[in-house]
């Protein structure tokens, strides 16, 4: 090599593994014949002339780089003043880019496009220089830099695709499991709860009080392990998106008040108090009358579930003219921290306090909730602070009246 001119400095970062061209500057590499350093520069204007799209020219002896000439910079120096006449016949090492950038081969595409972002930025138009052990390989270019970011995008965006259909495809396997398996759950359960009512009500004939307390325990199970297959399969349907609402005009009071009844005996065996406030007895709202139902004695049953002796258990139901119905479940129960919340909404989450320990479930129920309230457009919020108790909103604002109403309004705005 020509002592006169010191080797550049050759950038040595490798990819962590170099078996995947993928990720290696290699593939895209340009191979543009380098000059002697003795080459006369009219040879390189030649060159630059013929080829509109040539960014540089590397030079080097022995296949080893010395420098680069750049498009730019050689053209400049050429329209100055004389300058063809006193550069024409000079070696084209006065010139050149006596620092260039070059890379290893191996270097990987992410740590090289960093590189020049951070470090390097003049070589997206000058070029850079590619070696394999010292030697030259060929020129890298930022044509070549952009093909490699839109191929790793393009591979990127069909692993994302494959990963998502991949889950998909587990997620639609697993409701369709869940629902089979309810189905053949619920048949014979049926059964059982049906053959222990007919005992317990003494239907064919007296039987000892003991097995009558026996049937009722059966009974009792069987409802509430009906319960929570009803809860799985209605789960599994809404993530399939299997579960339409069949919305039609509901008197929202009346299924408040439907709901209450049903745990009215529950919130009485626990030792709470009951507090009902309906200030509008018939709101019409447009939504599917059994997920109204389901919502309302869902919340209403974990209010009732997570509320110690002592406490109340409140349900509002107002209509204000700028949001509409509004309907309130609140209680004095334990109450949760955010984090809780959070997991309590997640599908089969369940909160670790010792009295949610003390009561069975899946989990599901305000995952249920708020999925069946994003079904029939209802607004849900909730707020909990541990030892306070929690308050849930529903809110029918952006739920459309029926017809009638809708009619009587215009009337009465006019």
């Amino acid at each position: 090599m020509d002592a006169s001119y010191p080797p550049p400095t050759i950038v040595q970062h490798r990819a962590a593994s170099q078996s995947a061209a993928q990720g290696s500057i290699d593939r895209y590499v340009l191979a543009i014949e380098p000059v002697v350093p003795s080459a006369p520069c009219a040879a390189v204007y030649d060159r630059f002339v013929s080829d509109p799209d040539l960014l540089a020219v590397p030079i080097c002896t022995d296949g080893r780089p010395l420098g680069l000439i750049d498009r730019y910079h050689f053209l400049r120096q050429l329209a100055h003043s004389y300058g063809r006449a006193l550069f024409a016949n000079k070696p084209a090492t006065v010139i050149m880019d006596r620092d260039p950038l070059i890379v290893d081969r191996g270097i990987d595409i992410v740590a090289l496009q960093h590189l020049i972002a951070d470090d390097r930025p003049s070589a997206l138009t000058r070029g850079f220089i590619v070696v394999a052990n010292g030697r030259y390989v060929g020129m890298g270019a930022a044509l070549g830099l952009l093909r490699a970011s839109l191929s790793e995008s393009a591979a990127l965006n069909r692993r994302l695709a494959e990963a998502l259909e991949t889950s998909e495809s587990a997620s639609r396997l697993k409701s369709r499991f869940f629902a089979n398996l309810s189905h053949e759950l619920r048949t014979p359960l049926n059964a059982i709860i049906g053959f222990a009512e007919i005992m317990s009500g003494a239907v064919m004939g007296p039987i000892d009080r003991r097995y009558r307390e026996y049937a009722d325990d059966i009974h009792a199970s069987g409802k509430h392990l009906l319960s929570l297959i009803n809860d799985l399969l209605d789960m599994a349907k809404l993530e399939a998106g299997e579960m339409r609402a069949e919305r039609q005009a509901t008197d929202l009071a009346g299924a408040v008040e439907s709901t209450l009844r049903m745990v009215r005996e529950a919130a009485r065996r626990a030792h709470l108090t009951l507090i009902v406030e309906i200030d509008e007895p018939a709101v019409p709202v447009e939504v599917d009358p059994r997920h109204l139902r389901q919502i309302l004695l869902n919340l209403l049953s974990n209010a009732v579930k997570f509320t110690r002796a002592g406490g109340c258990v409140a349900v509002r139901l107002r209509s204000e003219a700028s949001t509409g119905p509004i309907v309130e479940v609140a209680d004095t129960g334990i109450g949760m921290t955010q984090d809780e919340i959070e997991l309590a909404l997640k599908p089969f989450g369940q909160v670790a306090s010792s009295l949610a320990r003390d009561h069975d479930g899946t989990g599901l129920g305000l995952p249920l909730v708020t999925a069946l309230c994003d079904l029939n457009g209802i607004g849900f919020r909730i707020a909990s602070a541990p030892g306070e108790g929690t308050r849930v909103t529903l809110d029918f604002c952006k739920v459309e009246l029926p017809q009638a109403q809708k009619a009587a309004a215009m009337l009465a705005a006019n």
